[in-house]
């Protein structure tokens, strides 16, 4: 498996949906919340316009993606929206690439508080996102105090 990653792409954004879709909702319900969001025509509280999303790719088949975007929510400069990767692929340093590749725009962004939204019961997340530097918030917050540590993480 050599997994590429890139800049995500509007042709992307079905593959995008059915993969959110597997754990929650439907496709169409994604295609257009995606869609609107990296329009900028739907945005999380306090979001402010600057958003990204990249896509992780074995071959041409796209396996995981994550977004995020600029915010001035609970103090944080930015937020990482969403993170997947199929079932198939985890525990292959996917899920570690797209952390790299978003917490990277967060810095070319000035973005150093970096908050990401997680339920208190979501154990596997919560793991995640710890063993890529960020520590617990609030309630169903965590945090990287500083983004420069996601790149720290995932080199």
């Amino acid at each position: 498996m050599t997994i590429t990653f890139r800049p995500a792409h509007p042709a992307d954004i079905p593959e995008m949906a059915a993969l959110r879709a597997l754990e929650w909702e439907a496709e169409a319900y994604w295609t257009r919340r995606i869609t609107l969001y990296l329009l900028g025509e739907h945005s999380p509280q306090q979001a402010l316009a600057q958003r990204a999303a990249f896509v992780a790719l074995d071959g041409t088949a796209l396996v995981g993606f994550v977004a995020g975007h600029r915010t001035t929510r609970l103090g944080c400069d930015a937020e990482l929206e969403w993170i997947n990767v199929r079932q198939a692929s985890r525990g292959s340093g996917i899920a570690r690439g797209l952390i790299g590749q978003m917490g990277a725009w967060f810095v070319a962004e000035g973005a150093r508080r970096v908050c990401v939204n997680v339920e208190p019961d979501n154990v596997a997340a919560r793991r995640l996102y710890q063993r890529f530097g960020a520590q617990p918030f609030k309630t169903h917050w965590m945090i990287w105090e500083d983004s420069r540590a996601m790149l720290a993480e995932t080199e």
